[in-house]
């Protein structure tokens, strides 16, 4: 019949059908035509595929952003048919509707290495070459963190004609909006010249810097000439995660989840060694035990370098991913030297090196803090600590059902820590009531707290911890410690002291060494100084305890500069990490903190905020506090 529309015209109908909806188009229609619309937007980016070109990469260059169309170069009369009913649909909503499009320029084939230049090309279309919008995207692609040397970019004015696809488009003028065009040719500076391999790293680098590049361009574009006025860049990318996210977040946190690392390389028999050790004079290092390894070894890494992570079409979360991979693998490995000269050098690539400027804090901290004497006194035993544990864990209850945590006493465990979202503490633990209620801050207040607050979100991963989340996680609890008037002298001298012990074994001393380093040196009690010993010596040689001060001295640092505070509480998250969190706060991937501590509404909570974000060093810490 006449009046059938064609199968093609049907599926447009269902796409513009949609989009008036303001619902997500995601199919792969007639043609070969792959389109992408997550939400109603001013834009649309395009990608024409050259059919004797092997442009996968090219292509996926294009998919990170939140509304875009790939095609087949030959789908000619497809593309103009959907761009046409796009652009209308879209234009009319805002009264400016953008096209961009991406292709790669010819080829150079000249001799040499390097990168190729320029590397793109902007043809400005329909815009002023010296507008904002195409200025921001020159700017943008300038800022691509490529080295030896900045990409080359150039603004071609001669408008739609210099791009192989606007020009022969033919779009419908329409007076209640303006169509503009734009086109970006790209010398694929990820591809060696002659040979055309890629450089995998330099890939990656282009992708997500050419994705903030068009990002920035959607914004300006959006502000200046449309009726839509985004909160903020970020607000213009994908708000979902994907299949391919999901299913890799759920494989990485599974691994994650299947060993407690710390329990693993933690002794199982402290007390009864240092019974030992005390006997013997401390002439003699003590003998540790530890748990039988939970995991094979090989298997879990044959399954963790089976997680798909090429899929993910989001530059952002690729990152955390596979970072948040390479993290793991780097754990499991430390598992398997357990006991060897290789786990301390797996430490140091897990925690990093002992800096001079942090060691020399910690001595400064040792210097300036006299020793402490006894303090004789009122004690708290586990059952003691585990009520007051479970008072604050009700607290948090109370506001938020879904809390799962407990605080549980163990005998195989020392002092207190966090394993999978509860609070284990060691049976033989004795502590005065003033220092367990600042250790449950630390605790329950940020480890416990930030579990919880990842468990919730649509990435699990911030439950167990992406890559390198613990220096971040201990600089907060430290500081909760502080908030609550809990960081006293001694404390802060300890932390000192555990980057002293730190630094001992990673220097090549012993066991016996060390110990008496601390006890005639720094004036460390017998006791305490075995404990800092056995945290560092543990395993191999573990230089986690360097990461409280060092998170401590950066968090301060952070807190000064203006960095807000309640992203930092939205899961186990590295300082690294923190912008890229807000921009996934921003795209609406992430959602806010469930709980907040609650020492932040505390009486005196603004006023110590106050100081903190009018600049503190660590040694300011003590001002004010109980000595």
């Amino acid at each position: 019949m006449s009046g059938t529309p064609a199968p093609e015209d049907r599926q447009v109908e269902k796409v513009v059908a949609r989009l008036a909806a303001g619902q997500r188009v995601r199919r792969t229609l007639d043609g070969g035509l792959r389109l992408h619309v997550e939400r109603p937007l001013p834009f649309l980016v395009l990608y024409r595929a050259r059919e004797s070109a092997d442009d996968a990469d090219l292509s996926r260059l294009v998919t990170s952003g939140a509304s875009w169309l790939i095609a087949p170069g030959a789908a000619h009369a497809e593309v103009s048919g959907l761009l046409a009913a796009i652009t209308r649909v879209m234009g009319r909503q805002f009264g400016a509707f953008l096209l961009a499009e991406l292709w790669e320029a010819p080829r150079d084939t000249g001799g040499g290495a390097g990168v190729r230049r320029p590397a793109f090309t902007i043809s400005a279309g329909t815009l002023a070459p010296g507008g904002p919008t195409i200025t921001q995207l020159r700017l943008a692609l300038c800022d691509i963190p490529l080295r030896p040397r900045t990409l080359d970019v150039v603004v071609d004015a001669h408008g739609p004609g210099s791009s192989p696809v606007l020009a022969p488009l033919a779009l419908p003028d329409d007076d209640a909006y303006t169509l503009h065009r734009l086109g970006l040719a790209l010398q694929p500076p990820y591809r060696q010249r002659g040979t055309g391999i890629a450089y995998p790293v330099v890939y990656r680098v282009l992708r997500r810097g050419l994705t903030t590049a068009l990002r920035k361009t959607a914004y300006h574009f959006a502000v200046t000439h449309t009726s839509f006025h985004p909160a903020h860049i970020d607000a213009l990318g994908p708000r979902r995660a994907s299949a391919a996210v999901k299913r890799a977040d759920e494989a990485l946190a599974g691994i994650a989840e299947s060993f407690d690392f710390l329990l693993q390389v933690t002794p199982v028999n402290l007390d009864r060694a240092w019974a030992e050790f005390s006997r013997r004079g401390g002439e003699t290092p003590p003998e540790f035990d530890y748990r039988p390894l939970v995991v094979d070894a090989a298997m879990v890494k044959r399954t963790l370098y089976s997680v798909a992570t090429e899929e993910i079409e989001d530059p952002t979360l690729a990152h955390l991913l596979e970072e948040t991979r390479d993290f793991l693998d780097r754990k499991i490995t430390m598992l398997t030297d357990r006991g060897t000269s290789r786990f301390l050098y797996g430490s140091l690539q897990l925690y990093g090196p002992i800096e001079d400027a942090l060691l020399e804090d910690a001595r400064a901290l040792l210097a300036a803090v006299g020793i402490p004497g006894e303090s004789p006194g009122e004690r708290l035993d586990a059952e003691a600590v585990r009520r007051l544990a479970e008072e604050e864990l009700a607290w948090y209850r109370a506001r938020v059902r879904s809390l799962e945590a407990a605080a549980v006493v163990r005998g195989d465990v020392s002092g207190l820590m966090v394993s999978k979202g509860d609070l284990l503490i060691g049976a033989s633990v004795s502590i005065a009531p003033a220092r367990a209620r600042a250790l449950v801050q630390h605790e329950v207040g940020t480890h416990v707290l930030t579990h919880h607050n990842g468990r919730v979100q649509p990435l699990r991963l911030l439950a167990s911890g992406l890559a390198g989340y613990e220096e971040l996680q201990e600089g907060l609890a430290v500081l909760a410690e502080w908030m609550i008037g809990g960081l006293n002298a001694s404390r802060l001298r300890l932390l000192g002291g555990r980057v002293v012990a730190a630094h001992l074994v990673a220097s090549g001393a012993g066991f016996v060494d060390a110990w008496r380093a601390l006890t005639r040196d720094y004036g460390f009690a017998p006791h305490a100084a075995f404990t800092m010993c056995a945290r560092v010596f543990r395993s191999g040689g573990l230089t986690k305890d360097t990461i409280y001060l060092r998170g401590l001295v950066r968090l301060l640092r952070y807190l000064a500069n203006g960095g807000a505070l309640d992203v930092l509480f939205i899961g186990k998250i590295a300082f690294e990490q923190v912008e890229f969190i807000g921009e996934l706060r921003w795209r609406g991937v992430l959602r806010e903190p469930a709980l907040l501590p609650r020492y932040l509404g505390g009486g005196d909570a603004e006023a110590r905020l106050a100081r903190l974000r009018g600049g503190m060093t660590v040694m300011d810490l003590l001002d004010g506090e109980e000595q």
